[in-house]
């Protein structure tokens, strides 16, 4: 009952974004302040990055977009802004530079619906997602794409329009880029022949004037933009342009307990498939990836020797204690190092053994 309730307000917030659109024409107006400095947080499921979030919240020069959990730092966001997945996510730019490798028209065509779809879904959340940021969305569809071909149905139409029909009554007036447009239209899509380099470069532009959009101060920081299975630094560098990445990793003991206690539904319940996952997860390659844009750092190191930590981040951004006026008012080491050692509490140590065993490399060395 819920869901279907969240569907009809879906709805509700569609119609309503589109009948406004009919009735006022507001004009863009480029914010006051725009960013010098792009940071960029990862993390791996419960690395514990959100602690570093609120750290850099502290200071009066940045502006953070990214999801706060209370239970590691002691901050609640009044109104949380969540991780910015749109690059990263199924269907994202990421996505499209792959489908290019191939000339069938249903890889391409469906890639394509699929961005227009995650676009679509958090032009109407709001918040950083602006009309000026779907305005950019469609011009950057007309840069890649080659023609479009009017049809009645295509595969993946028909496919997901008999499987939302079916399960949902409320979704059968839904206006999906997966369906239809917001005219109602529906479109096969063919990409044009470019090289990789020349789509990431569109793809760039559209980042950056996106980007400009937001309201920011001296540093941007967002948060879960980048994917975590593939480092690739430089090849990111093409799409954002500078920016700083850094990178928060946890014991995955404490990781694997986190997420067992919270019952992650994305995440493995016993220790054979969490190894797996630990590992598909990339944190290896992150760690052993050495670029001067790129910082790794414990999260175990964050809370136990905050100092030094903090110093380090602080000299690879360019941050200065002047600005750093609300010290210790987010980020709170005394709550946080509660999150350090769960494991030594967890019933099923027999669990903890065998992660110990297969993730030594990733152990806290440190007897906590």
């Amino acid at each position: 009952m819920e869901k279907t309730w969240q569907v009809i307000d879906l709805i509700r917030k569609t119609k309503k974004k589109q009948s406004l659109r009919k009735e006022f024409h507001v004009p863009f107006v480029q914010p006051n302040n725009t960013y010098d400095n792009l940071v960029c947080i990862t993390g791996f499921g419960h690395s514990g990055s959100g602690a570093v979030l609120d750290f850099l919240t502290e200071f009066n020069n940045t502006t953070v977009f990214g999801f706060y959990d209370k239970e590691f730092s002691g901050f609640k966001k009044d109104v949380p802004t969540g991780e910015v997945n749109l690059f990263r996510c199924a269907g994202g730019l990421f996505d499209i530079e792959e489908a290019l490798d191939t000339s069938g028209y249903f890889n391409q065509n469906f890639i394509v619906k699929l961005f227009l779809h995650a676009a679509q879904y958090y032009y109407l959340k709001g918040g950083m997602y602006s009309d000026k940021f779907w305005q950019l969305t469609n011009k950057f569809i007309d840069e890649i794409v080659d023609f479009k071909i009017p049809a009645q149905n295509s595969f993946e139409g028909l496919y997901y329009l008999g499987l939302l029909k079916s399960r949902h009554k409320a979704y059968k007036n839904v206006q999906s880029p997966l369906l239809c447009n917001n005219k109602g239209d529906r479109y096969i899509y063919y990409l044009k022949n470019m090289s990789k380099q020349e789509y990431r470069k569109i793809a760039r532009n559209y980042i950056l004037s996106f980007l400009k959009t937001v309201n920011s101060k001296e540093f941007l920081v967002l948060d879960q933009v980048l994917t975590t299975f593939e480092p690739d630094i430089d090849k990111k560098l093409e799409y954002f342009g500078d920016f700083k990445l850094i990178c928060v990793y946890r014991d995955p003991r404490d990781t694997y307990v986190t997420g067992v206690l919270k019952n992650e539904d994305w995440m493995p319940k016993n220790p054979q498939d969490f190894v797996k996952w630990y590992i598909k997860r990339g944190v290896k390659k992150y760690i052993d990836t050495k670029h001067p844009n790129m910082l790794c750092i414990r999260f175990e190191d964050f809370v136990l020797n905050n100092e030094d930590a903090t110093k380090k981040i602080m000299k690879f951004l360019g941050l200065k204690s002047a600005n750093w006026d609300k010290r210790k008012t987010y980020f709170i080491p005394e709550i946080s190092i509660k999150n350090v050692g769960l494991y030594k509490n967890y019933k099923q140590q027999s669990e903890i053994k065998y992660i110990e065993n297969c993730l030594s490399d990733f152990i806290y060395p440190i007897s906590l």
